[in-house]
């Protein structure tokens, strides 16, 4: 597998995210501040749409004042045409703050996904296995970024507005009628009360939604890359039942998120409707003369109706702050999962940057220590080691004592907590040929050429696949470079796949090979041929080979031995 040049030292540019950005709520606040923009033109739009709305009911109750009551003076048609460009207004504005929430999501979520990819660049494959199975971050990237959508489009809107719009709404009413204002007053701090009730446990069942669905992708896609062997194995039934009953468990936990949801909409609409009765049967006795009290007596046509009016809309913004807050607990339990993983890999020491080596010297490690987790052991600990060019080296050593670390470290997959790497800029790109070679869905021409320049001719394909010791007339290859390779090298046998691997490194080029026990699933005859070709190029070509592996059939025909042993250098001969 040919691998691109990878820098840990690169700027990491937008993936970085202070310590303080892993609490989610102020997670999700760094992710508005760059489109504050959008929010305040929202808020903006919404208050302006609470003067239209003023202004229309002051325009429908003098109409109908002047209509019952206003014989003798001025028509009331001019108020009509007044309301008509007011309810335009109010829509127009209505319309304005919908777009610019919906425009404010768009941007965080577009945001966020390039900082996610920044920070998975930036991790490399080695740091973000160890954050996620790649289903889970399918998922993040996916599900999750956009089930923040509602809390930058609705919720944040709402909740700049819920005061903004009420309190406007409620000074119009005081202006005409103050006990009527203060039935509107004290109705309304018993609905955030009762919302944060409801919120407390909302949070809780959208972090375990989240949860649930990170797992629940995982199980998923490991079943689809295992769905050959199932249906070898007889399994595919069970597997089925599987995965209907973890995706029934998911339905469950999302219905119980859509309960919450009603009941936070239902428990806003009961208080708003109580509220809005008790101000109509107020202006109704008042108007009736059945009621003296204060200001009662006084109450005019024109009042009690601009006051009516106002009282539904004073509930609106409330209204739709309940119906968004569920939004609010969703986007919470997203940051708490996402959060973490932007956040920088900690690191005990300054991280070492990757210099260009010079001299006869290809790749030089200064004492070099790894750890993937402050916590832990190091991977690495304190590894000198130098690499001429041209030489073959093979690290060895039990699993676990550091080999793959070292490996991903040269080839800029891992950072060094402390310590220096330093390799030749004709090393870069360098080759990569890994336990598990990934061959892609697609040709078997397609597939080469990710290794080699873009219009590289199909002679010099088939010499490379004729050096791994595939030729191209071989029957296992019917089409020759057209044979179809499916998903997970079907097609090939793992023999064939290592080969084409192998004809993938010679295209490139590559002054450095990295090889991670390239030969561990292939039988001996194999990887005796496979072993004989790649060596004896890489001599005739003075290219530099760097092998880990643990099978002495390997590491006994290289001419140099490195041994490590719990992330140390415990040995460095030559044959």
């Amino acid at each position: 597998m040919h691998g691109a040049n990878m820098n840990p030292s690169a700027d990491p540019g937008d993936g970085t995210s202070t310590a303080s950005e892993a609490h989610p709520r102020a997670f999700l606040r760094t992710l508005l501040q760059p489109h504050r923009r959008w929010l305040h033109l929202a808020w903006l739009a919404g208050a302006g749409a609470g003067l239209a709305t003023v202004a229309l009911a002051a325009a429908v109750a003098w109409s109908i004042h002047l209509a019952l009551f206003g014989q003798g003076t001025a028509p009331a048609w001019p108020w009509l045409g007044a309301a008509v460009l007011a309810v335009l207004l109010r829509h127009g504005l209505q319309a304005l703050r919908d777009w610019s929430g919906q425009q404010l999501a768009f941007a965080v979520r577009a945001d966020l996904r390039q900082k996610l990819i920044a920070t998975a660049s930036r991790l490399g494959p080695v740091h973000l296995a160890h954050r996620g199975h790649s289903g889970s971050w399918a998922s993040r990237y996916q599900e999750q970024v956009d089930a923040l959508a509602g809390y930058y489009a609705r919720y944040l809107p709402a909740l700049g507005l819920t005061l903004a719009v009420p309190g406007l709404l409620l000074a119009a009413a005081f202006s005409q009628d103050w006990v009527a204002g203060l039935l509107l007053l004290l109705s309304a701090p018993l609905i955030p009360v009762f919302m944060a009730l409801i919120g407390m446990g909302s949070e809780q069942i959208h972090q375990a939604q989240q949860e649930r669905q990170n797992r629940l992708a995982g199980h998923f896609l490991d079943r689809i890359r295992a769905l050959d062997l199932l249906r070898r194995s007889l399994a595919l039934e069970a597997a089925r039942q599987d995965v209907a009953e973890a995706a029934d468990d998911y339905r469950r936990l999302s219905m119980r998120v859509l309960r919450v949801a009603f009941l936070s909409s239902a428990v806003m609409e009961f208080f708003s409707a109580v509220a809005i009765g008790l101000v109509a049967i107020y202006v109704g006795f008042a108007l009736l003369g059945f009621l003296e009290f204060g200001p009662a007596g006084e109450l005019t046509l024109f009042s009690g109706l601009f006051v009516l009016l106002l009282a539904p809309e004073y509930f609106q913004p409330l209204r739709q702050f309940a119906q968004s807050y569920h939004d609010r607990a969703g986007a919470i339990a997203v940051g708490a999962e996402l959060a973490p993983l932007l956040q920088p890999p900690t690191v005990t020491g300054h991280p070492a940057a990757l210099r260009a080596a010079s001299g006869p010297t290809l790749l030089r490690l200064h004492n070099v220590t790894v750890r993937y987790e402050p916590d832990m052991q190091p991977a690495l600990s304190g590894v000198e080691l130098d690499i001429a060019r041209g030489e073959q080296t093979a690290v060895v050593g039990p699993s676990g004592s550091g080999k793959s670390t070292l490996l991903a470290l040269c080839a800029g997959f891992v950072q060094a907590d402390s310590g220096s790497v330093a390799i030749a800029t004709d090393a870069r790109p360098f080759a990569w040929i890994g336990q598990r070679v990934h061959l892609f869905h697609g040709s078997l021409r397609e597939n080469l050429l990710l290794g080699a320049p873009e219009h590289t001719p199909d002679p010099e394909l088939g010499a490379a696949m004729a050096t791994a010791g595939l030729r191209l007339d071989d029957p296992t290859l019917p089409h020759g470079l057209d044979t179809p390779i499916g998903e997970d090298s079907r097609g090939l046998s793992g023999g064939q796949a290592q080969r084409v691997a192998f004809a993938r490194a010679l295209l490139s080029g590559s002054r450095l090979w990295l090889l991670d026990e390239p030969t561990s699933a292939l039988d001996p005859q194999t990887e005796d041929d496979l072993l004989t070709r790649l060596l004896a190029h890489a001599r005739a070509r003075d290219i530099t080979v760097l092998v880990a592996t643990h099978q002495e059939s390997v590491y006994r025909r290289l001419g140099r031995i490195v041994r490590l042993a719990e992330g140390r250098l415990q040995e460095d001969s030559r044959v």
